[in-house]
């Protein structure tokens, strides 16, 4: 069973067509005045609006939508007259949200969660035991730059090291005018899976961090590249190891499938000399 289609009823549904379009929804079913369909950006799902009198407005009638560049994509959608309650926020539930309300004064919540939105820390596992936060992903070289036709988003990123023993990492990143430390535990036999724990910091700590750092700063640009429900982030190394590229898928399982664009090449999943950790060691540059 998938969940992929949402309907809600307007009394306007041209008003609400215009409002969702803004949003960044594509029109793919136009039946003004009575029906409209529209396709996310992103993944499979699709959302409708039907014409009623009167719509109801229940008080947990919510709608989420994701964006993963979400700051930026709130700063984009105030240029052009949308409004919001208020800035994007950090929830207790580890989601920013930035939260509005449709011509119909239906509650729509624009949010970035990342892995948190299916995969918390307190998600309950099949065990009925309470899980640990787990990255499962697959790693592959790339061939071409044929990638940056289709990326939607571009981040520059420097990041050190504070602890790169085989059975935990230490890694402070900035990222963007963002920070971050995350904390990496020893992959599986097969290098699909390990434990992982991420929190966001202010930029200056984690420049101060970067100063106390072991040798060898990474810096690179990845792209976010979406093909068809997956999406690929392809990091472009700079400095000590230009000319590497790589790109990295994140599932939700080790045996999903995914669509695997003509630009990807040699998969290096659980190859260590691909790890950042061992690039701050032995940087491309110098294979």
């Amino acid at each position: 069973m998938n969940l992929n289609q949402v309907t809600i009823s307007s009394s306007d549904v041209a008003t609400a067509t215009a409002f969702y379009q803004k949003l960044g929804l594509r029109l793919i079913v136009d039946a003004l005045p009575r029906y409209v369909r529209f396709e996310c950006p992103l993944g499979e799902s699709t959302f409708s609006i039907h014409h009623v009198v009167e719509p109801s407005r229940g008080e947990w009638s919510i709608l989420y939508f994701e964006v993963p560049q979400l700051d930026e994509y709130v700063e984009k959608l105030k240029e052009k007259g949308i409004a919001f309650e208020g800035p994007p926020t950090d929830q207790p539930w580890l989601w920013r949200e930035a939260r509005l309300h449709d011509p119909d004064g239906n509650q729509v919540i624009l949010y970035k969660a990342g892995k948190n939105r299916k995969y918390p820390p307190w998600r309950i596992a099949e065990n009925g035991q309470s899980e640990n936060a787990t990255e499962i992903e697959r790693k592959f070289l790339v061939t071409s730059e044929a990638f940056k036709e289709n990326a939607r988003s571009t981040t520059r990123m420097v990041q050190g090291f504070l602890n790169t023993a085989p059975e935990r990492t230490v890694r402070v990143r900035i990222a963007g005018d963002r920070g971050y430390l995350t904390v990496k535990g020893k992959s599986n036999a097969a290098g699909t899976t390990r434990f992982e724990w991420e929190k966001e910091i202010a930029e200056l700590e984690a420049v101060q961090l970067l100063t106390l750092c072991e040798p060898r700063i990474i810096e690179k640009i990845r792209y976010e590249v979406p093909v068809g429900a997956a999406l690929y982030e392809v990091d472009e190394f700079t400095g000590e190891n230009q000319g590497l590229v790589v790109a990295e898928v994140e599932l939700q399982s080790e045996h999903q499938s995914f669509e695997k664009p003509n630009w990807l090449g040699e998969e290096v999943t659980g190859d260590l000399k691909y790890y950042n950790s061992n690039l701050s060691k032995t940087p491309f540059t110098k294979w």
